[in-house]
């Protein structure tokens, strides 16, 4: 009876740690769209800006479908995760209109230190390296540094995304996935793949997983177009911003494909 009930005040315990950091990144996520919201729209990143509203409505969504139901720990992680997602991809956008947190920035070394390590292993070395490399091209001094950055960790995370769902393993498990005009499977499909091997079958999550990554994704082409208005002018507080965004796709990522 003694190690049952140290057993339940430890269970109890991770419980509401759990649910207190969850809470906390709803807070979060509530605050920066606020803040993001207090401001007249701008005329950079208006693309992403709506990517944003439709990342944190599609989260908000998905949390509404689920209350009530039982639902495993993946989709809970999963769930969670998206809910940090949605708050960096709201904070990188008021940080880019200089409202971001310049208290908390690194200095230029610590901006470029190596992350993400355990999870990019998953896939192999050569990401590791990729990422770590996207990272030493982050410094204020750099006119290119957004732009470079995002090229490179548009390859990671794609490279993550194709490394765990194979064209042909896609196929295979179902014979009626979605296709592109060249007859791969779409990145939905991958999607779906991902989730289905992990015990997940859910529409509102692999919306909101696809979402996610269509924000992601789409931040990294209004970077390599040029269309942002800011080459050359990012401060140390919007290149970290970035980093955060990015590293939190990372773990969603590592998260979706791992089993």
């Amino acid at each position: 009876m003694s190690d049952y009930n140290r057993e339940a005040r430890a269970f109890n315990s991770r419980t509401r740690a759990h649910n207190a950091r969850v809470k906390n990144q709803r807070r979060r996520l509530e605050q920066e769209i606020r803040r993001l919201e207090s401001r007249p729209a701008t005329t950079t990143f208006v693309t992403y800006r709506a990517s944003v509203d439709t990342l944190a409505r599609t989260y908000t969504a998905t949390e509404e479908s689920l209350v009530g139901q039982t639902i495993t720990s993946a989709s809970r992680e999963l769930v969670d995760r998206g809910s940090e997602e949605a708050a960096n991809s709201a904070y990188l956008l008021n940080a880019m209109d200089d409202d971001g947190a310049p208290e908390l920035d690194p200095t230029e070394d610590e901006l470029r230190v190596p992350s993400m390590q355990d999870e990019l292993a998953t896939f192999g070395t050569d990401l590791v390296d990729r990422w770590a490399g996207a990272l030493f091209s982050l410094s204020p001094r750099n006119p290119d540094a957004a732009r470079h950055f995002c090229t490179s960790a548009r390859e990671v995370l794609i490279a993550m995304i194709d490394s765990a769902a194979p064209d042909a393993n896609v196929a295979g498990a179902d014979p009626d996935y979605d296709r592109t005009d060249k007859g791969a499977p779409t990145r939905r499909a991958k999607v779906r793949f991902l989730l289905r091997r992990k015990g997940i079958e859910d529409h509102s999550l692999e919306t909101l997983v696809e979402e996610d990554l269509n924000n992601v994704l789409g931040l990294f082409r209004e970077f390599n177009n040029g269309t942002h208005g800011h080459a050359g002018r990012f401060t140390i507080t919007q290149l970290n911003a970035l980093r955060i965004r990015v590293e939190s796709a990372i773990g969603f990522i590592h998260a979706l494909c791992v089993v």
